[in-house]
């Protein structure tokens, strides 16, 4: 990829989730280009609780309130076999989810997130999409 015909770019999904409960949120990418996936980052509101004390997810290392499974709904394809983790999928700012070599999603895919709330408690998830978007 070269920087004359990419821009780097960051789609965001957001959902609340009740307490113990599943949502679906669906992401339709912009028409105007490609879109080269290299991150994801995100975080959930919920409270985790490591040794006993009560961390709020900024403060804990690696928490994992919530799970989310994506599927590109424009091919009919998983992009993971199971719901992962937030812990796995996110990590902390050290250890995120980073692609060697990107993928690459077609102008205006759709895709399907579905998260599962792991705290009894209502929790507002948000993930950031990170990469570029490839001018065609």
């Amino acid at each position: 990829m070269d920087n004359t015909n990419s821009l780097p770019f960051i789609y965001v999904v957001s959902s609340t989730i009740a307490a113990s409960s599943t949502s679906s949120t669906t992401l339709i990418m912009q028409a105007d280009s490609r879109f080269e996936l290299m991150m994801i980052l995100g975080e959930g509101s919920a409270f985790v609780t490591v040794d006993g004390n009560d961390f709020t997810d900024t403060n804990a290392v690696a928490p994992s309130t919530f799970s989310v499974a994506i599927r590109d709904q424009t091919t009919g394809r998983d992009l993971m076999s199971a719901p992962v983790p937030q812990r796995l999928l996110c990590g902390n700012s050290f250890n995120q989810f980073q692609q060697k070599r990107g993928i690459v999603f077609e102008p205006q895919s759709n895709l399907l997130f579905t998260f599962t709330n792991l705290t009894a408690q209502s929790n507002n998830v948000t993930l950031a999409l990170h990469g570029y978007k490839i001018i065609i």
